[in-house]
């Protein structure tokens, strides 16, 4: 059985996470569905000339907290009767769900969970960088780089779920090989495109050529190259080319290797890290190394 966890912030992008991760899970094995709120949970006592005030303050605080749990259960228990409700429109019976409301810190949190609940993926939404909620594009970026398992990172303006176009960010790795037949397992219900993108300086466009070939014929031999395709690709502006390739592949969503220094090794440069694909306002699939 695959699990897929989805932390949610009830906000209506949440919703939209959930019809995400659906897509990747199929209608074929079953799958559970796991969402996780955090709510705040730390007491915010302020400074006072009264000990009788501090002690009021408290309690008020500790009312506060206790609404937020609750008002956290009647949420999760919208959004999986919203899920189900879908799951039974598109007759999808192979899918469960299940979930965890706990107070905390959100980054610290969703870290022990995977820890605990061992999940094949992490599908998070995000707002992006200073929207309200602790879905918020920084703390995205944050899990991608010290989650143990892949995460994907779903855009609050995505028009619709499909991913059928996959753009692997190749950085030159000896881990690429493995990365790509990683994304044919996660998305083998779905069927998709793999294009494998190297750029390069001109300076080393003959080392990208070896580097590139090499790998196309491992595809090769295990008569793959239908589902994956590579591309070596000049370029001085790297975003630019980047978006242009987007643009005329048609891509759904990015794939990458992420690194803990926000840089992509050998592909990028250090102008450019991942912050410049969530302009790109596309659904990111972060691995590690």
């Amino acid at each position: 059985m695959k699990t897929i966890l989805i932390p949610v912030d009830f906000s209506e992008n949440s919703i939209v996470t959930c019809k995400y991760a659906i897509k990747i899970a199929g209608i074929t094995n079953p799958t559970t569905l796991h969402f996780l709120h955090i709510y705040p949970d730390q007491l915010m006592i302020p400074d006072s000339s009264f000990p009788s005030g501090i002690d009021s303050d408290a309690f008020m605080n500790v009312q506060f907290i206790e609404e937020l749990r609750q008002q956290s259960e009647r949420n999760m228990a919208d959004l999986v009767k919203d899920v189900n409700a879908y799951l039974e429109e598109k007759k999808v019976t192979t899918i469960t769900l299940s979930h965890t409301i706990t107070g905390g810190d959100p980054e610290w949190e969703i870290r022990n969970l995977v820890d605990d609940l061992k999940p094949d993926i992490i599908v998070m939404g995000t707002h992006g960088t200073g929207k309200k909620g602790f879905l918020e594009g920084s703390m995205a970026e944050s899990i991608m780089d010290h989650a143990s398992v892949p995460v994907i990172s779903v855009p609050a303006n995505i028009q619709n779920c499909q991913i059928r176009n996959i753009l692997y960010a190749s950085n030159g790795s000896e881990n690429d090989y493995a990365k790509i037949k990683l994304l044919l397992t996660l998305f083998k219900e779905t069927q998709v495109n793999i294009s494998v993108l190297h750029l390069v300086l001109e300076s080393k466009k003959d080392q990208g050529a070896a580097f590139m070939a090499d790998l196309k014929e491992a595809f090769l031999l295990e008569k793959l190259s239908d589902q994956v395709r590579f591309y070596l690709v000049d370029a001085d502006d790297k975003y630019e080319a980047l978006e242009t390739f987007v643009k005329h592949q048609q891509i759904d969503i990015i794939a990458f290797i992420s690194h803990k220094s926000n840089i992509f090794k050998a592909l990028f440069s250090q102008k450019l890290s991942k912050k410049d694909f969530f302009k790109l306002e596309l659904p990111m699939l972060a691995m590690h190394e």
